[in-house]
């Protein structure tokens, strides 16, 4: 096991992962899988240092990744804030992945300069809500129904934390 950056060798595994998210159906707000090509755009958008991608590898194969991505682009009052996004194979979830990424990005996040970062999430993801609250991170702001999945209609959360030297403000 080892949590490095990712290569374009990962993009099909992390698109495999990204797809299970979306047919899970409680994951995001994707409603129809993605090809491997779809996803090449996202992947390059993080080959870079300031919002970068990491995978979990385990026998040669990523089964969870992790990544940054900016916060209201371009508005450089902002450029502090950073959303954190993490998936984790389904076959290798419960096993700490999560965990371990979390704290991997958590890590990374202050050496990126970030002293914010946010997670949004749908109300109907519970991994992720326990996984967040033991990570300490807060309901900063939920979209009442705003999500309409197949299953139903769900709340659009952002869950936040402060970190580094901002930690206790």
């Amino acid at each position: 096991m080892r949590i490095r950056l990712a290569t374009e060798y990962d993009l099909k595994d992390l698109t495999e992962i990204y797809n299970q998210a979306i047919v899970r159906g409680t994951c995001n707000a994707f409603t129809e899988t993605f090809e491997v090509e779809d996803r090449r755009d996202w992947f390059e958008s993080h080959q870079n240092k300031q919002y970068p991608l990491y995978v979990y590898e385990k026998d040669e194969r990523a089964v969870g990744f992790v990544y940054f991505t900016a916060y209201r682009p371009g508005r450089l009052a902002m450029q502090g804030t950073a959303e954190i996004s993490y998936y984790i194979h389904q076959d290798f979830q419960g096993m700490g992945i999560g965990s371990q990424l979390m704290e991997f990005g958590l890590e990374r996040a202050e050496g990126l300069g970030f002293d914010t970062l946010i997670a949004i999430l749908l109300s109907v993801n519970e991994g992720s809500f326990a996984l967040l609250k033991k990570f300490d991170f807060a309901e900063w702001g939920r979209l009442l129904g705003a999500v309409q999945l197949p299953l139903g209609r769900c709340d659009h959360l952002y869950y936040g934390r402060k970190i580094g030297k901002d930690e206790s403000e």
